[in-house]
């Protein structure tokens, strides 16, 4: 998913740029707006509101008030709706010159922080908070950031435009090492404000679940006499002690509130991995058949996944070994794309 972003970051900025020399600010904002709210009511139409009313007499105010804060609040932000939501969010600056972007992104990431202090880590969690008490959803919980997250995917698709200047303002072999370059510093970056979950070590949680009683305020109390050593994260991709040992905390690489050292070593991540197929692909103009068959109909082949992946999920249950797990994954895969792959050769392409 942050990958996603990312690209979808880069397609953006490719799009404007090429609209706004064609048909001006007006007619692209306006197509750009559109395209927006129309990710969204795909998105929703796939995913549903979240809750259902199984009778007109549950329909009072009270419960229609509830439905349509928890909606914007969580059940709302699939990742298309994410998408949609955050090119409204940085469509102000996505014609703006490298600088102005840069600056953005890093003020949508610190706005975050700043939110997530205040109260949206707490809000995100189901914890009490004031947003939810001036919402009067008290106790519900999100995910992948909910309303408020949509700040670190802004940026993160910020960073994605960022791409797109890298790889058309310069030659193949300057362009990788400047993804390459970036990917590393931005991993780092991400992977050193992690290993400040590690002061969390050990924390009673009693009265707070498994939450960490200053989620964001590190306790910096705790470094002294600590060594070094000690305070070096779990590499990335490798899961952290239970809750029980390490309370959730901002600090931890944590898709759930989309905290800034997740949002900077995925979009590193991303950018790295991009130099990579860069360096592979465009110096002797390679291309590898999949990744053009679902990447030119991306939006066709996450309807159709969806759908594909609910009927080979019911093959595949939760006690499943490996093996059967991988044999559903392939499944899973070929069924996909042997569908867009149809398409493809009808040239019937799903655009907004």
């Amino acid at each position: 998913m942050p990958s996603f972003l990312f690209a979808c970051g880069f397609s953006y900025r490719l799009t404007a740029i090429g609209r706004l020399r064609r048909f001006g600010p007006a007619a692209t904002y306006r197509r750009f707006a559109w395209r927006s709210v129309g990710l969204i009511l795909v998105s929703l139409m796939m995913y549903g509101f979240g809750t259902e009313f199984r009778s007109y007499s549950e329909m009072t105010p009270e419960n229609l008030h509830g439905f349509l804060f928890k909606l914007l609040k969580a059940n709302l932000w699939e990742v298309l709706a994410i998408i949609g939501a955050a090119q409204l969010l940085i469509m102000p600056v996505i014609a703006a010159g490298a600088r102005v972007r840069a600056v953005a992104a890093a003020a949508l990431a610190l706005a975050h922080l700043v939110l997530s202090d205040s109260f949206n880590f707490d809000f995100v969690y189901g914890r009490p908070n004031w947003m939810d008490e001036s919402w009067g959803i008290a106790g519900s919980s999100a995910w992948d950031g909910g309303v408020f997250g949509l700040l670190s995917w802004g940026a993160m698709m910020l960073a994605g435009t960022l791409a797109h200047d890298a790889v058309a303002g310069a030659p193949g072999g300057r362009s990788t090492s400047r993804l390459l370059g970036w990917g590393v510093a931005a991993m780092g970056l991400g992977y050193a404000l992690s290993c400040l979950s590690m002061l969390y070590d050990g924390e009673s949680t009693t009265s707070r679940g498994h939450i960490a009683a200053s989620p964001v305020r590190p306790p910096l109390e705790r470094l002294d006499g600590r060594p070094a050593r000690s305070l070096l994260a779990e590499p990335p991709f490798v899961q952290p002690p239970p809750p029980g040992h390490r309370p959730h905390n901002y600090w931890m690489m944590n898709k759930k509130v989309v905290s800034l050292p997740f949002i900077l070593f995925a979009t590193g991540f991303a950018s790295a991995l991009y130099g990579v197929f860069v360096l592979a692909c465009d110096p002797g103009g390679r291309g590898i058949g999949l990744f053009r068959t679902l990447g030119q109909n991306a939006l066709a082949t996450y309807v159709l996944h969806r759908m594909v992946e609910t009927q080979v999920h019911s093959l595949v249950p939760k006690d499943s070994p490996l093996g059967w797990c991988l044999v559903g994954l392939a499944l899973f895969s070929a069924i996909t794309y042997l569908f867009v792959r149809y398409l493809e050769t009808q040239k019937i392409h799903l655009r907004l």
